[in-house]
């Protein structure tokens, strides 16, 4: 019976109301898309799937999104460091039989594609999603950003993104900024700042208050580069994609400095829709909790390639997730991968909530 009031709502919020009236579908009003346009027909498409914002790499993206009324986010920065971050032996055990790095040079193509799919299933690998395997890890190792001694590393990647940014960038993507197990790094110098960090905090070395001092490095790290940004850009936008999962805290993007914090409420494995509701509403809930001039973006992962040990969702699928957090309260929206959104059968899904009756080009 619990589920209920959660069927009403959504038939409520969806354009079904109890009494067979037909009624407007609710719309998200801002639309991010991580996927770039490289064409007109894409961008066309994007424009009227409601895409109102999108991460561009080159200047043709860049001229694309602003024909189409698409405000562009240049370029993306992801974390650096002098080495990888370092996890236990069963997760880079993990992360090489994932990632194929054990396999002949003779294994390419399809035959190695396929391959690394079986074993990824196999494993239950999700993706930097939240983990079924205890020793899941990424497929790549994310550089040791807590190991960047004054950031040095880390602002002079920022420093050749920013460089390259036409003028009327509206700002830059962050992405990949996490752990490669999910957990926290445990190289030499992490331990170390860890045994000093409990020392001062007069903190019992608990599983619980590692995972304390791994969310405030990690906290830490945003911050300090949103900034830098900042202050090289003054007026710039941070968009992010809280990526990979963080086990011990997962909505912990609330508490950065990000000016449109993704923070996932339906990874591309297929979620109870009960669960997408409860997600959202939580995001949307704490979103200023920490920040008050932050936007936290329900954030969606779509895949539509059945060959991989990627999710799938059919488009009826993507639809019912769609009016789930709209009817849980978002009028904004994140995707990847934002290719989906011009696919046939997709596409017409995502019009469907899209404020765009019109194509306006500038």
């Amino acid at each position: 019976m619990k589920s209920v009031p959660f069927l009403f709502l959504l038939m409520l919020f969806c354009g079904c109301s109890v009494t067979g009236e037909q009624t407007e579908p609710l719309c998200f009003e801002r639309f991010f898309n991580w996927t770039p346009p490289n064409d007109e027909a894409c961008a066309e498409r994007y424009f009227r799937a409601g895409v109102t914002d999108v991460c561009v790499a080159n200047r043709k993206q860049y001229d694309l999104a602003v024909k189409y009324n698409m405000t562009p986010f240049y370029g993306c920065f992801t974390p650096a460091g002098p080495h990888g971050q370092v996890v236990t032996p069963e997760e880079e055990k993990n992360l090489k039989y994932i990632s194929g790095s054990d396999l002949p040079a003779g294994v390419r193509g399809a035959e190695r594609q396929k391959l690394l799919a079986q074993r990824q299933r196999e494993k239950n690998h999700r993706f930097g999603g939240p983990a079924v395997n205890p020793f899941d890890t990424l497929r790549n190792t994310i550089p040791c950003f807590i190991s960047d001694k004054e950031l040095k590393l880390s602002k002079a990647k920022i420093d050749k993104l920013l460089k390259k940014a036409p003028a009327g960038s509206a700002g830059i993507c962050f992405d990949f900024l996490g752990y490669t197990n999910f957990r926290g790094c445990y190289c030499k110098n992490c331990l170390t700042l860890l045994q000093k960090f409990l020392r001062e905090k007069k903190l019992k070395d608990t599983a619980e208050n590692r995972s304390i001092f791994y969310r405030d490095q990690l906290v830490n790290y945003y911050n300090a580069m949103v900034d830098y940004v900042k202050s090289k850009r003054p007026g710039y936008k941070v968009l992010a994609h809280f990526y990979p999962d963080f086990q011990f805290e997962p909505f912990y993007g609330n508490r950065t400095k990000v000016d449109f914090a993704g923070q996932t409420v339906a990874w591309y494995f297929k979620y109870p829709l009960a669960e997408v509701a409860a997600n959202t509403r939580r995001v949307l809930a704490e979103a200023n909790r920490y920040q008050p001039h932050s936007a936290v973006i329900p954030f969606l992962g779509l895949n539509t390639d059945t060959r991989t040990a990627l999710g799938f969702k059919t488009p009826e699928e993507l639809d019912l997730e769609l009016k789930t957090i709209l009817a849980a309260g978002a009028r904004s929206l994140m995707i990847c991968c934002g290719r989906t959104v011009s696919e046939p059968g997709y596409y017409e899904v995502f019009c469907k909530y899209s404020t765009r009756k019109a194509v306006k080009k500038k």
